[in-house]
């Protein structure tokens, strides 16, 4: 009984320290196999502010989004939902 709630209690921990190395803040690669740190793609931009849709993420109206991500990934980017308010997010292609 004693060794299975050691066990219990390492996994516990082990679980609770992982939580803390997936934080998702928006500057930090969300897909785990993106390893390119300075890129701007496969990232949310929340330093860009409030991103619209249909205006900051649209080519035909120079929306700051897609200005700022067409840059540097070749899909540009697009206004991603995150709860209740949208955010800059550049596409996952490097031009």
């Amino acid at each position: 009984m004693l060794r299975l709630m050691i066990i219990y209690m390492v996994l516990f921990a082990t679980i609770v320290l992982c939580m803390g190395s997936n934080k998702i803040d928006g500057e930090t690669n969300i897909a785990p196999w993106v390893y390119e740190i300075k890129s701007r793609c496969c990232k949310e931009h929340r330093s860009l502010g409030r991103c619209l849709p249909g205006i900051d993420d649209n080519p035909d109206k120079n929306g700051k989004c897609w200005k700022y991500c067409v840059q540097e990934c070749k899909r540009g980017g697009f206004c991603k939902r995150f709860g209740k308010k949208h955010i800059c997010h550049c596409c996952c292609s490097v031009s």
